[in-house]
């Protein structure tokens, strides 16, 4: 046998093996498959309105949004407790939309809750020591009302926030609105308006590359949709570096993602970007590095089935663990919400059929506490808070 024959057999096997590989893009579905569940200990407390995000800022605090304001938690029991909420000011306390996703400083004195037209940044230890204004700063855009998901760049020198419709500007297209941050000697945060960059409709989640230099988002529609019945959605990659400047030049490429994806959250290794395709019910892994070059095509590595309507996630137990928020949103019958436990391991290799851990109404985000022991999840139409004891998964 020739080598040019060996070659040719091999690279053809090789050719064959890699689509026999290939995980196709998700379509849509209505009420998930019936999960086993799963029993952990947990404890629930009430809140005065629907919670949404949830972040901690130290083993014993943790913060949430709770309608137009945010919460602080006293997290050193096992079972939460409100402590204090802080009111925010003028144009995001008269917003339609109320706290949506959070975000902690890399030095944890910071936390920038998105609402409205932008974000508050609200100091910690004022917060903690009980002064009357713990509010530092106000991010106010110009494109939109909508604001869900607040990112911090690798240098906290910019902020990226998600407004999901956008406006007539946009054509209700939704928008990463860019801000340079300022900071004075006393402490205060301004901002300058750097502009935006327009991507599909309803964008909402972010995550930024373990490097920094790349920005994931979802769109739950993609933007060439011409009717609000239609489901399919997208995830962009966006340069960092021309986001900061120029940033309606920033989109490199973008990739199909299920339908009506929603949130994201990178691997410990920064490997692998998870994503939650909500009318697919589904839990996508994408391949970081392939979503990052110039052919990002055949970047899924993973399609998992979880509950309804999969909304939050939080990767936990140093990555062995993804767990899904299965909000159930939208009321389907015969169907619950719940959270999904995914083994990242198995569910690779293709496994299916995770368990499910029994949640209130329609939970929707996570907090991880520092010590990754402890997980929070918002119920948002429960009005409550359930804290998990996570480590029994290990």
């Amino acid at each position: 046998m020739t080598h040019q024959l060996i070659y040719w057999l091999v690279t053809a096997f090789s050719a064959v093996t890699a689509a026999a590989a290939t995980i196709v893009d998700p379509g849509c579905q209505g009420t998930a498959p019936p999960q086993i569940p799963i029993k952990l200990h947990t404890a629930n407390m009430t809140v005065p309105e629907s919670p949404f995000g949830i972040v901690y800022a130290r083993e014993d605090v943790a913060f949430v949004g709770l309608g137009h304001k945010v919460g602080m938690l006293n997290t050193t029991a096992f079972t939460p407790a409100l402590a204090r909420q802080i009111a925010l000011p003028a144009p995001l306390n008269q917003s339609q939309r109320e706290v949506g996703g959070l975000a902690l400083s890399h030095d944890k004195r910071y936390v920038y809750a998105s609402i409205g037209p932008g974000a508050a940044i609200i100091d910690v230890e004022k917060s903690i020591s009980g002064d009357a204004n713990p509010v530092v700063g106000v991010l106010s855009g110009k494109t939109g009302d909508g604001a869900i998901q607040v990112t911090l760049s690798a240098d906290e020198q910019y902020v990226f926030i998600t407004q999901e419709y956008g406006t007539n500007e946009t054509r209700f297209r939704g928008t990463i609105e860019v801000f340079r941050m300022h900071r004075s000697r006393n402490g205060s945060f301004s901002s300058t308006n750097v502009g935006y960059v327009t991507l599909g409709y309803a964008v909402v989640g972010t995550a930024l590359s373990r490097d920094g230099r790349k920005l994931f988002v979802t769109s739950e529609l993609t933007g060439a949709a011409t009717s609000a019945n239609e489901t399919r959605g997208t995830l962009s990659v966006l340069d960092v570096a021309t986001l900061e400047t120029n940033p309606s030049k920033a989109l490199l490429h973008t990739v199909d993602a299920g339908c009506s994806p929603v949130r994201l959250s990178l691997s410990p290794d920064g490997r692998l970007l998870w994503v939650t395709a909500r009318l697919s019910n589904k839990l996508l892994a994408f391949d970081i590095a392939k979503l990052e070059s110039v052919y990002p095509e055949g970047a899924l590595r993973a399609s998992v089935q979880v509950g309804t309507s999969p909304v939050g996630l939080a990767v936990v137990n140093g990555g062995r663990h993804v767990i899904t928020a299965d909000s159930n949103r939208f009321d389907y019958a015969n169907a619950t919400s719940g959270l999904t436990v995914v083994d990242v391991k198995v569910a690779l290799r293709g496994k299916q059929g995770f368990p499910r851990i029994p949640t209130g109404l329609f939970p929707r985000e996570f907090g991880v506490s520092p010590d990754g022991k402890t997980l929070l999840v918002s119920q948002h139409l429960s009005k409550a808070i359930q804290s998990l004891d996570i480590a029994q998964l290990v």
